[in-house]
């Protein structure tokens, strides 16, 4: 099981933080197959860059695998 439990990421951007995840929650079963879909700019990619550990979040708890 893959679980994220409050996760935040903020990006620094010219002077400004762009909060890019919002407290998200997120909990995967074993073997469960799943498609995260959503508009341009929603924070797809960074959500996949933590859970790859391609990214650290900015604050909260971080990614658990069981």
């Amino acid at each position: 099981m893959l679980e994220l439990k409050n996760i935040t990421k903020i990006y620094p951007a010219g002077g400004e933080d762009v909060k890019a995840l919002k407290g998200i929650d997120l909990k995967f079963r074993d073997s469960e197959f799943v498609s995260i879909l959503g508009p341009s700019g929603c924070g797809k990619t960074t959500m996949l860059n933590l859970i790859g550990g391609l990214d650290q979040y900015t604050c909260t708890y971080p990614v658990r695998s069981f």
